[in-house]
C-alpha cells in the first residue's frame, strides 16, 4: 500500500509514462504535419468530443469506483481478521479453566490455540498470495501438525479445523462449559467468514470487458484528440493534448491497479503489515518478551 504523498510516476505507473510518452510523440508529429508540412485536412471538427469525453470519464470514473469498492472490501476484512484474531486470543486465554495440577496442561492448550491463530493469519496471507506458507509455519506449529496441514489444499481452513478440535476436547473434558464454546465457535465462524471473502475477491476478478473497452476507448479518444486540437492550437496541441490524455489514462489505470488487491503489488492491502501486527498481539498476550518487530514503510510503500 502507498503511505507517501509523492507519487513518482515512472515508480508507481510506468504503463502510465510509456503510453503518455507514445502519445506526446504522435501529438507533436500530428503539430508538425499541421503547422509546417500542409497538412491542413488533418484537422477535424472538435464538437463530437465533448460528448465524447463525458461519457468516458463516467464509465471510467464507475469502474475506478467498483474497484476501490473490491479494494476496500479487502481492507475491511482484513481489519475484521485483526480483532476477530485478539478476540480468539483472549477467549483462549480466559475462557478455558484448569486448576492445580492440571493448569500446566491448560496453559500448553492455552498456547496451541493462540499460535494456530497467528498460523491462520500467516497462512491466509500466503494463500491469497499464491506463496508456500510451510516455511512460516514449520518455525511455529510442531511437525505433526503441520504434516497433517500438507494433506490439505485449503491451509488457513484446515487450521481453523485443527483449533476447532482442541477446543471440542477441551468441552468434552470439561474445561469450558457450552456457552464458552459457543462462543469461541462463533469466532471461528467470523474468521471462516473472512477466509471466503478474502477468497472471493481474489477468485473473481471484475468482467473483463471492464478492463478491455475502457483500455481501448481511451487510447482511441486520446489519438483522436490532437486532430480536434491541432486547428485552434497548432504547435501547443502536445501540451493539451497530453494533459487532457493523462487524465483519461490515469483513471484506467487506477482502476486496473487497485482491482486486485491480494497480488503482492505496492497497490496491495498491506498483508504483511497487518499479519506482523497480529503476531505481535497475540504474542504479548501470551506474555513472550521477544516478539518480531513492527514493519515499516520503504520508500513509502508497506507490504
Amino acid at each position: 500500500m502507498i503511505v507517501r504523498d509523492h507519487l513518482p510516476l515512472k515508480r508507481i505507473w510506468p504503463q502510465v509514462s510509456q503510453r503518455l510518452l507514445l502519445l506526446l510523440f504522435f501529438d507533436i508529429s500530428v503539430s508538425v504535419l499541421y503547422t509546417f508540412g500542409g497538412f491542413t485536412f488533418l484537422a477535424i471538427p472538435s464538437v463530437p468530443l465533448a460528448p465524447m469525453a463525458g461519457a468516458l470519464s463516467i464509465f471510467l470514473a464507475f469502474r475506478t469506483n467498483s474497484a476501490y469498492g473490491r479494494w476496500w472490501e479487502a481492507r475491511t476484512l482484513w481489519g475484521g481478521l485483526v480483532n476477530s484474531s485478539r478476540t480468539f486470543a483472549r477467549q483462549a486465554l480466559t475462557l478455558i479453566d484448569g486448576t492445580g495440577g492440571d493448569m500446566a496442561c491448560v496453559t500448553d492448550l492455552r498456547n496451541q490455540l493462540v499460535r494456530l491463530q497467528i498460523s491462520f493469519v500467516r497462512a491466509l496471507r500466503c494463500h491469497l498470495r499464491r506463496q508456500n506458507p510451510f516455511p512460516e509455519l514449520e518455525r511455529l506449529l510442531p511437525p505433526e501438525v503441520t504434516s497433517r496441514l500438507r494433506a490439505h489444499t485449503n491451509v488457513p481452513s484446515a487450521i481453523l479445523l485443527e483449533s476447532a478440535a482442541i477446543l471440542r476436547k477441551a468441552k468434552e473434558e470439561g474445561r469450558m462449559d457450552s456457552f464458552r464454546w459457543i462462543a469461541m465457535e462463533n469466532t471461528l465462524t467470523e474468521l471462516t467468514n473472512i477466509l471466503g471473502g478474502c477468497e472471493r475477491i481474489k477468485n473473481t476478478p471484475l468482467p473483463r470487458q471492464h478492463d478491455y473497452f475502457p483500455r481501448i476507448l481511451v487510447m482511441a479518444f486520446c489519438l483522436i484528440l490532437p486532430f480536434a486540437l491541432v486547428e485552434g492550437l497548432r504547435m501547443l496541441t502536445p501540451i493539451a493534448s497530453t494533459l487532457i490524455s493523462f487524465i483519461l489514462v490515469a483513471l484506467d489505470t487506477v482502476g486496473r491497479e487497485i482491482e486486485a488487491p491480494f497480488d503482492n503489488t505496492v497497490h496491495d492491502t498491506p498483508m504483511t503489515s497487518l499479519t506482523r501486527t497480529i503476531e505481535i498481539n497475540l504474542f504479548q498476550q501470551l506474555g513472550e518478551r521477544r516478539v518480531p518487530a513492527e514493519v515499516h514503510p520503504v520508500d513509502g510503500f508497506v507490504y
